[in-house]
């Protein structure tokens, strides 16, 4: 007889696995030192945390599963528990370092998100726009609006960037030639319209679509050589054909699996570390880090969004930009790229009242997709907005990251109805 081990079991073994990996390898990385020493202490290991953090993982996964399985939040809640839940119990592990309200901000987000999956709205009677229709139009706009793209960033376009090479001379070459329809647009081609192009044509069986699609996104990645867009395009295809509880337990065992080669790899020497410091040590345990730096550097001067669409009308207080500021002044590289998530980012703006405004926005963004009728071979697509959840700012990823406009997307074109 073949022993069939639930989702919950393979859930638990990612938890013991990260736990290991976290206090035997990545808590020991430079970075993590570097913050213990600014602030006279260091990553260590609490046993009453421990058992504090194994008795809330139990818990969040009996919540986890009373979610309806067949709806878009149960899948959503559980990459924000992989990504953002389980690596905020681990890391609260390691003592006083990782402060106490930062877990609890981490468990009222997911206990928000599994509140807004109970919540019923009906979207019966707004007009969806055919599917067929929806595709031509997306890829008029995309044809045309990619034209800009190929006369001023053309010139640098650098075929190595395809095998990961010369990637930053590039982005640094067309960063200089940039403007505000880039900046505004290209996540809107990248992670949504021009994927959203990908399986729409896949399911109408437009298949040269399909194919100029893949094309168009490639082409994006080479307009300077942002990996997400690599992700993003992966992401279509291998969500095309999974429910969302299916979603969910592949991705639960193929993410054990990774960890498992990761550490294989790793204990031939660093040359081969570069898989577990890319996947789990970059989007696992660096935002938890830098979580820590911005409470610390936040928590008695927030900006009140002053450094956002409301610039206009409250005076930022620094010289700098908070990603700058993290950089030089936590890891003293002002150029590395401090990216905040909707955790840090909220307190940043506001301390806890704007960690729990963040929250609001993100459960109530992801209730009103959870009460649309959509297919789950779209999910990659909200992946990608889960991402940029994780590693950006609130206003950033509504406005220029496009998840304002995925929402519009969502209701309109891809709300399932009879006719």
């Amino acid at each position: 007889m073949k022993l069939k081990l639930s989702t919950k079991f393979y859930l638990t073994v990612y938890f013991l696995i990260l736990m290991s990996l976290f206090h035997r390898e990545i808590k020991f990385y430079y970075y993590w030192r570097h913050i213990a020493n600014l602030q006279n202490t260091s990553f260590g290991f609490d046993n009453a945390r421990l058992y504090v953090s194994i008795i809330l993982f139990l818990i969040n996964v009996k919540v986890l599963f009373k979610i309806n399985k067949e709806k878009l939040l149960f899948t959503v809640t559980t990459f924000f528990f992989l990504l953002l839940t389980i690596p905020s119990l681990i890391a609260f592990t390691s003592g006083i370092i990782y402060p106490v309200k930062l877990l609890v901000y981490h468990q009222i987000l997911f206990f928000s998100l599994f509140l807004a999956s109970k919540v019923k709205l009906n979207f019966s009677k707004f007009p969806v726009l055919n599917k067929a229709h929806a595709l031509y139009l997306l890829f008029a706009i995309t044809t045309i609006g990619i034209l800009p793209y190929l006369i001023i960033w053309g010139p640098y376009i650098n075929i190595k960037n395809l095998w990961l090479q010369e990637v930053y001379e590039t982005r640094a070459a067309m960063t200089k030639v940039s403007n505000p329809y880039f900046g505004y647009t290209f996540s809107l081609y990248s992670k949504i319209i021009i994927p959203l192009i990908i399986v729409l044509s896949l399911e109408l069986k437009k298949y040269y679509i399909t194919i100029i699609g893949v094309l168009y996104l490639i082409l994006f990645y080479l307009f300077g050589g942002h990996k997400t867009v690599y992700l993003g395009l992966i992401l279509m295809f291998v969500f095309y054909k999974l429910t969302y509880i299916t979603a969910v337990s592949k991705t639960i065992k193929w993410s054990n699996l990774l960890i498992l080669l990761s550490l294989f790899l790793a204990y031939f020497g660093y040359q081969y570390d570069y898989l577990w410091i890319l996947t789990f040590r970059r989007i696992h345990f660096l935002p938890g880090l830098l979580d820590i730096a911005y409470l610390d550097f936040f928590k008695e001067q927030p900006i009140y969004w002053s450094e956002s669409v409301l610039k206009r009308f409250i005076s930022y207080p620094f010289n700098a930009s908070h990603v700058s500021l993290i950089g030089e002044n936590y890891f003293g590289k002002p150029d590395m790229g401090a990216n905040n998530g909707l955790i840090s980012d909220g307190y940043m703006n506001w301390g806890t009242i704007g960690v729990l405004i963040n929250i609001a926005i993100v459960s109530g963004y992801f209730m009103i997709l959870n009460n649309l009728k959509v297919a789950p071979k779209y999910f990659g697509l909200f992946l990608l907005i889960i991402f940029s959840f994780i590693s950006s700012s609130m206003f950033t990823v509504l406005l220029t990251h496009g998840g304002v406009f995925l929402l519009l997307i969502a209701i309109f074109m891809l709300n399932e109805k009879k006719n």
